[in-house]
């Protein structure tokens, strides 16, 4: 059977930045092995799995190309574009999608800024283990431990100077991925940010939505503000606009369609 499928830079700045993802929109939920197999196929950093509900929400599943994961910012953020430009949804209407996360919501902000409400995530201070610093080949001056493992810098320099090995990375285990931020002297932004997941298959993600779930709770607390912006300084790059709202932040960037077309299965 054929699906309709879409690539999509989300959290771009530009038509060369930004995280790709790829978004299919399901006629009926296929199993769990035959998505991951579809995903790994198509080799995206995320790809998202659409199947309308009944109820007029979106169901959405995340599969990077090794595992299923359970919250994606930036395939959420790339799904909803679709919904919108491709005429699933009215640019007056919001999206609800229902996910294992619980229900996210999204409204279009503009032409291309899609505003995408997530749950802030919880951490809690930790040690500095060894095999961290050898795998990040530097020391940072904070970790703490939530779904990721958050690690901050006191100079925006040793984030963007860091090479990490990525198997030894892979070899912790107690959380998803390693995100490394400090605050920045950037004018426009607040704080920068890089992430690694080399357990789930990608050594380094190009744009995070999901981190931000914890990096905007933490710099909203150390910079005293609710509104704040983040760089994440990979190859491609990308900015996150963050508004922390109680326990929920809302993400808004742009997105852009490079590909349409279709995959069989």
């Amino acid at each position: 059977m054929k699906y309709p499928y879409f690539c999509v830079n989300a959290f771009s700045k530009n038509s060369y930045s930004g995280n790709p993802a790829g978004v299919c929109i399901l006629q009926e939920w296929l199993s769990t092995d035959e998505l991951q197999k579809m995903a790994t196929q198509v080799h995206q950093p995320e790809t998202a799995f659409l199947f309308p509900s009944p109820n007029g929400a979106w169901s959405i599943r995340w599969f990077s190309p090794l595992v299923e994961i359970d919250l994606c910012g930036h395939a959420a953020l790339a799904a909803a574009h679709v919904l919108y430009q491709e005429g699933f949804a009215s640019d007056k209407d919001s999206i609800t999608f229902s996910s294992s996360a619980g229900n996210l919501k999204v409204q279009k902000r503009g032409k291309q800024s899609v505003a995408l409400e997530m749950p802030t995530l919880s951490y809690r201070k930790s040690s500095i283990s060894p095999l961290l610093v050898e795998g990040l080949g530097s020391y940072p001056d904070q970790v703490y431990v939530g779904m990721d493992c958050l690690c901050v810098f006191s100079e925006e320099e040793r984030i963007e100077a860091l090479n990490p090995d990525f198997r030894i990375l892979s070899g912790i285990r107690n959380c998803r991925g390693i995100i490394v931020t400090a605050q920045t002297e950037n004018a426009g932004y607040d704080f920068i940010s890089r992430f690694f997941g080399p357990r789930v298959g990608i050594d380094e993600d190009q744009v995070t939505g999901s981190s931000h779930c914890m990096l905007a709770p933490y710099w909203a607390s150390k910079l005293k503000k609710n509104s704040l912006t983040g760089w994440q300084a990979s190859s491609r790059g990308g900015e996150v606009h963050c508004e922390l709202k109680g326990d929920r932040v809302v993400l808004t960037g742009k997105s852009e369609t490079f590909l349409r077309g279709e995959v069989e299965f």
